[in-house]
């Protein structure tokens, strides 16, 4: 698949994005508005991304893919990984929870590929290099590099946009799957790179670990405790790890992602269908009145005036599964 997609409502960006399960806030005033140019084999995604307003993005990481951003225009007050963008390397990331700020007027390629197909098609070692940068959130490239490698992917776009007739062919696909992933591993490893990264903390697995259980859990009823013992960590350190990685606490982070999902679900819900209590209750809210104050501090008006919206549709999302054609689920 190959295509655009513009959106103006941070809610729409959100339900768009699968395989990546996100929150996005924006910071500041003015109009939200991302465009997207993708292409999506059943392997791997590659898209360009361009941010017309600055906003915060958290995130649970696509399972069983390495994703890696290449900054085009970066800005000023860009992040990832709640670190300043610098030129010493590639922000990536295994399967987890991250945060990042985009900044007005940034534009940044995102490539993603499933790790089994770096095993296919790459040498042991290179294939461990790169899953290792990316389990340490950064793949080590120079200035030249990272531009060279930007070229390169947009040119993977312009020839697929230009005859996408060619992803209707297996064979084709499968060999810009390897195109891809031979060529991200010449340009991103040089000959001589041989160090891995040094291995994780206990903290930052355990944070690895509870991010995998929210994935999965129900999150209208993961708890602290069941959250703790997934990681195998106590609550103090599980509470570091999140405020170093997400800027929030467990507790907030899941809070955050009930919430997002309630509004999605708002917006989305046609005109009759369904009330603003039917599916705050849905969700596991029981506190209406506190969650109305809230709602209206995150978002800047009270759920019924959400519900009550036209919803302007989706875009389909852009990644529509895994190999097997089964879909991601969609969680509670």
């Amino acid at each position: 698949m190959a295509g655009i997609q513009d959106n103006d409502d941070p809610c729409c960006w959100e339900r768009s994005g699968q395989p990546w399960e996100v929150i996005g806030t924006p910071i500041g005033s003015g109009p939200f508005r991302i465009r997207k140019v993708f292409l999506a084999t059943p392997n791997c995604i590659l898209y360009r991304e361009s941010c017309a307003t600055r906003f915060r993005v958290q995130a649970l990481s696509p399972e069983g893919m390495l994703a890696c951003a290449v900054p085009v225009k970066p800005g000023s007050q860009t992040s990832y990984f709640r670190r300043p963008l610098h030129e010493r390397g590639l922000p990536a990331t295994l399967p987890t929870g991250l945060e990042a700020v985009l900044d007005q007027g940034q534009e940044h390629l995102l490539f993603l590929v499933q790790l089994f197909l770096l095993d296919q098609h790459l040498p042991p070692e290179q294939a461990g290099l790169l899953k290792a940068g990316a389990e340490a959130n950064l793949l080590p490239a120079g200035t030249e590099t990272v531009r060279g490698l930007g070229c390169w992917l947009n040119g993977i776009l312009a020839r697929v946009h230009g005859s996408p007739e060619m992803l209707r062919y297996p064979a084709a696909v499968a060999a810009l799957e390897r195109e891809l992933v031979l060529g991200f591993a010449a340009r991103v490893l040089p000959p001589e790179c041989c160090t891995l990264p040094r291995r994780k903390s206990r903290r930052r697995r355990g944070y690895d670990r509870a991010i995998e259980a929210i994935r999965y859990a129900d999150l209208t009823t993961l708890e602290l405790g069941g959250l703790c013992a997934a990681a195998g960590v106590s609550a103090r350190a599980l509470e570091y790890a999140f405020r170093e990685n997400l800027g929030v606490s467990p507790g907030a982070f899941i809070r955050q992602l009930r919430l997002h999902a309630l509004r999605r679900a708002l917006l989305a819900s046609a005109a009759g269908e369904s009330t603003v209590t039917e599916l705050a209750y849905d969700l596991g809210f029981t506190q209406l009145g506190r969650l109305a104050a809230h709602y209206r501090c995150v978002f800047g008006e009270p759920p019924s005036t959400t519900l009550a919206r036209p919803f302007p549709g989706d875009d389909s999302p852009f990644w529509m599964g895994y190999p097997d054609g089964s879909m991601a689920t969609t969680r509670r």
